[in-house]
């Protein structure tokens, strides 16, 4: 009896293993999850697949990896109370992605990582995916320079508290030094640019996403591939992300 019932809880362990292995990376493998758990392929294939039955799960038709599912993004956003700024955030990216044209993300800061809440795709063949549910380096994206700018020097320090910088392309900056050093620039001008630290080839900006009080909820970016969206291209889209967080701050409680 007792073996009928420990098997049911190990289950569920594994699948929270299985989940929580989204946490340092971004898609998950059947190998990959095999190893992790001590079981055979079969087995993780098997578990993989339920997951992505249940909506936590979903499968790249590309790579033919897991990433997070709607569900699991949805819980994702209803713990961390999001779901109203989700809600009013919405039609702003459709407009930005629809008036410029590239993909655009709603995205949070957890800890030294960010979380993209929301996204919708632009419009052209070679675009930037939307990447709801997905986390990536802070310090290596526009959107988290953006967000680590409104942090204190104390709070920056708490989440960097070595001195160097670990994730991102070669591109990224790898020392904490380096960094405070361009959130000072970021304060200044309004914005962060991403070009080429998250991922080579991909270029972006965002702007902080206040509430009515002055604190950044959020961030907004707009992505695209490094073409088409060179530096000066990017710099030139700022006052329109700012226009629109601008009319939403006023909303924002």
């Amino acid at each position: 009896m007792s073996a009928l019932a420990s098997y049911p809880i190990e289950s569920v362990e594994n699948a929270a293993r299985v989940l929580l292995m989204l946490r340092s990376q971004r898609v998950l493998r059947v190998a990959e999850v095999a190893t992790e758990l001590g079981i055979a392929r079969s087995s993780a294939h098997r578990m993989l697949t339920t997951l992505q039955a249940q909506g936590l799960l979903r499968q790249e038709p590309t790579t033919r990896g897991y990433a997070a599912g709607p569900q699991l993004v949805q819980l994702g956003v209803a713990v961390i109370g999001a779901n109203d700024l989700r809600a009013d955030v919405r039609p702003t990216l459709e407009r930005l992605c629809h008036d410029i044209g590239e993909t655009a993300h709603l995205i949070v800061l957890d800890g030294a990582t960010i979380v993209f809440l929301d996204g919708v795709e632009g419009r052209f063949a070679i675009r930037a995916v939307e990447r709801t549910g997905d986390r990536a380096p802070a310090h290596a994206s526009a959107a988290g320079k953006v967000l680590l700018a409104s942090l204190t020097r104390e709070q920056l320090r708490e989440r960097y508290p070595g001195s160097r910088l670990q994730g991102g392309t070669a591109e990224a900056v790898t020392s904490r030094r380096r960094l405070e050093e361009e959130l000072e620039i970021v304060r200044r001008q309004g914005y962060a640019m991403n070009l080429g630290e998250s991922e080579l080839g991909l270029h972006a900006i965002a702007v902080p996403l206040r509430n009515a009080a002055g604190n950044a909820r959020a961030a907004i970016s707009i992505s695209g591939p490094s073409f088409r969206l060179t530096e000066d291209e990017l710099a030139g889209h700022a006052d329109a992300l700012l226009e629109a967080t601008g009319q939403l701050s006023a909303a924002l409680s």
